[in-house]
């Protein structure tokens, strides 16, 4: 999966808090550096296990 990133800023057509789409590295990495967009930590989805109890 690749990395994501949120717009601290308005940038281009997206609005500060939205997501941003694809953009060249160069242009990632120059936003990265003005401090006008953030990486997003991607979780993984959570899984729940299953008990099953003898009663």
């Amino acid at each position: 999966m690749n990395q994501q990133y949120k717009a601290l800023k308005d940038v281009g057509r997206w609005k500060k808090g939205q997501m941003i789409g694809t953009l060249p590295a160069a242009q990632i990495n120059q936003l990265l550096t003005d401090g006008v967009i953030e990486a997003v930590e991607q979780t993984k989805p959570k899984t729940t296990k299953e008990v099953k109890i003898d009663v």
